[in-house]
């Protein structure tokens, strides 16, 4: 029974086991289907988490620093493409305003974009720090995208710095620019206002992209090529010594005064304002180097020193005159100088400018100085053998006269007031005419040496005579004015005196030959020739004929002799010949006539014939006297009467000569 129980039991046990088995089968593929469930919830539950951690970015406070990123990276797109669209125009482009409008605008839309790189590059950066600090994992995409999308604008950001070099656009934009600048400068109308235009377009825009510096040596070299070309004249390398005389290079110092008015007040003075209107835009400085750099490389130099040469030849009155004429030509233009050339580049300009004015100064102040002096020196010489005015009176008078003009005086007065102010002295215009003065009395004190010389005296008193006339006719000229009407007068009153004191000393020895001493055996001999001696009347005729031969003689002598000098003023000609008609044809016409009739009781038979004047021909020889010889020899072949001795025979029947005389 217990057995059974046990069986019982056992089978019971069996019945449970079998139960459980059966339970535990169940439950184990009840929980093999939970596993892949649970699988699938892991999986899924990664995702949602992926999910969860996207959104947890999207709600998180600092997923604004995305969305920003984006902006300035599409901003740096859309430059970009406008940077390739103004490539494509800039090739295209026509007209030299529109190429520098595109060149101008692509060299902006390349700062823009350099700009803008920038700005998006911080931005992104400034976003990946703040995300990884925040925890973004290293190998996160967005953080991978990020990444690159820096090194691509970084890329970008050098697009400007590529284009400025050697084969980049706007490299090659500007060279062009510079290319069609220096063609520009080379064309005659370079002063239309097209090219003006042009030119400063082409300059602003290279000085936008700091190339000034290649294009301001272009403009100085084409524009000084210009100058020196217009220039091209040989006597600025002439060399001038004291050796050489001032009227050997008269020519070359007309030339030069020339030059120098057009080369300051039409060349440089252009040359300035285009220097300013193409650099209007640069400032004063560029313009003004640009403008000094061109003045002391082109001609100006080499004229200057020139001009400084020239005070270098022969010291001499005429050279004076030059000198003046140079200090005047300067004078003139002296604001315009002053004002052209007044850059640190002109330094040397000026300098030689300096030099000049004082080389200038220094030779005419020499020369007038000196002039009293060399008035003095020549009183050694000789005077005029023909009693005329010697050279050196009337050189000096005519030198005064251009001295004290309107156009010398001014200017001679301003360089001794320059050079007495560098003395430390001060001028005084009395100081200029006293020295004059100086000149007139050193030629005065030559003229009484000269005088002095002369032995013959009717020569010394044409001499004098001829001098105080050549002073008389000063008058209404500006040494006259100076001098004054006294002086004038002065001269006029010796003029005459010479002039009656020379028809004295030539004619009056000569007429006293014609005295009356035959006079009383004449009249006895007429009243009462039964009375007289026939030989007495004879001897008394030969004396009258050789007293007539020896006054003709002396005549002749007298009138050759004479015939040589000169009276330089046809009006004193006219007046010394009336002079001498009056002195001698009355005296002579008066012993004619008291002898004539003694004369003609001559034998007819006679074989000889006597040599003398009638006074109508003495009274033609004296009023040619001192013609000149051209008019003399035409007066000679067309007159019958005149100047040749007349051969009259004296006879009984020559009743009609007496009635001439």
């Amino acid at each position: 029974m217990a057995e059974s129980k046990r069986l019982e039991r056992l089978k019971a046990m069996r019945s449970l086991l079998k139960s459980e088995m059966e339970k535990s089968e169940t439950f184990s593929l009840v929980l093999n289907k939970t596993g892949s469930k649970i699988e699938e919830i892991n999986h899924k539950l990664s995702s949602l988490e992926a999910d969860l951690k996207v959104e947890r970015w999207k709600a998180s406070p600092f997923s604004d620093h995305i969305r920003h990123t984006i902006a300035p990276i599409s901003a740096v797109l859309r430059v970009f493409a406008t940077v390739q669209e103004l490539e494509r125009s800039l090739v295209s482009s026509d007209g030299v305003l529109g190429y520098v409008s595109d060149v101008k605008r692509l060299g902006e839309a390349m700062k823009l974009l350099s700009s803008s790189c920038v700005l998006a590059l911080n931005w992104l950066e400034d976003t990946i720090e703040y995300l990884t600090e925040k925890g973004m994992p290293e190998d996160h995409p967005c953080g991978l995208r990020f990444k690159t999308s820096i090194e691509l604008l970084r890329e970008l950001q050098t697009t400007e710095s590529r284009a400025y070099l050697k084969g980049g656009i706007l490299y090659t934009a500007l060279k062009n620019l510079e290319t069609e600048f220096k063609r520009i400068l080379q064309e005659k109308p370079v002063f239309s206002e097209d090219n003006l235009r042009k030119l400063q377009a082409i300059i602003k825009r290279l000085h936008a992209h700091t190339r000034l510096t290649s294009c301001v040596p272009v403009y100085i070299k084409v524009r000084t090529k210009v100058i020196q070309k217009r220039f091209e004249i040989s006597y600025l390398e002439k060399t001038i010594t004291e050796a050489d005389n001032v009227h050997d290079i008269e020519g070359d110092i007309d030339q030069w005064r020339l030059h120098m008015e057009i080369a300051v007040k039409e060349i440089y003075e252009f040359e300035s304002k285009l220097c300013y209107d193409v650099f209007e835009d640069i400032g004063e400085d560029v313009p003004l180097r640009c403008f000094g750099e061109i003045a002391s490389n082109s001609v100006i130099l080499q004229l200057l020193r020139f001009g400084s040469r020239i005070s270098k030849c022969k010291r001499e009155p005429p050279k004076l005159i030059k000198l003046l004429d140079c200090f005047s030509t300067m004078d003139n233009f002296r604001i315009e100088f002053n004002r052209l050339f007044r850059g640190e580049q002109c330094s040397e300009i000026r300098r030689v400018t300096r030099e000049l004015i004082s080389n200038l100064v220094k030779g005419v102040s020499e020369i007038f100085w000196e002039l009293p002096c060399q008035v003095e020196l020549q009183r050694p010489n000789c005077p005029p053998l023909d009693g005329g005015v010697p050279k050196l009176v009337s050189v000096v008078t005519e030198y005064c006269n251009k001295l004290l003009g309107n156009n010398n005086k001014p200017i001679l007065s301003k360089v001794l007031e320059i050079d007495l102010g560098w003395k430390n002295a001060k001028y005084q215009e009395e100081l200029l005419t006293g020295h004059i003065y100086n000149i007139l009395r050193e030629i005065a004190l030559n003229l009484d040496a000269w005088s002095s010389s002369n032995k013959e005296t009717a020569l010394s008193c044409i001499f004098m005579m001829n001098n105080h006339s050549h002073f008389c006719g000063l008058r209404e000229t500006y040494l006259g004015e100076m001098m004054g009407e006294s002086w004038l007068n002065a001269h006029e009153q010796y003029r005459d005196y010479y002039a009656a004191l020379y028809v004295k000393e030539s004619w009056g020895h000569l007429l006293s030959l014609l005295t009356n001493k035959a006079q009383t055996t004449s009249s006895s001999s007429s009243s009462s020739s039964s009375e007289s001696s026939p030989v007495k009347r004879k001897r008394a005729r030969e004396s009258i004929k050789r007293t007539l031969q020896a006054f003709c003689k002396g005549f002749d002598e007298i009138y050759t002799k004479q015939s040589n000098w000169v009276v330089e003023d046809d009006k004193l000609v006219w007046k010394i010949c009336q002079a001498m008609v009056k002195t001698v044809v009355p005296r002579y016409k008066s012993y004619l006539q008291s002898y004539i009739k003694l004369l003609v009781e001559e034998d007819p038979t006679s074989d000889s014939k006597h040599l003398y004047y009638t006074p109508k021909g003495l009274e033609m020889k004296l009023k040619t006297m001192f013609q000149k010889k051209e008019e003399t020899e035409k007066r000679d072949k067309d007159s019958h009467f005149v100047n040749k001795v007349m051969d009259l025979e004296i006879t009984q029947n020559s009743r009609s000569t007496l009635e001439a005389i």
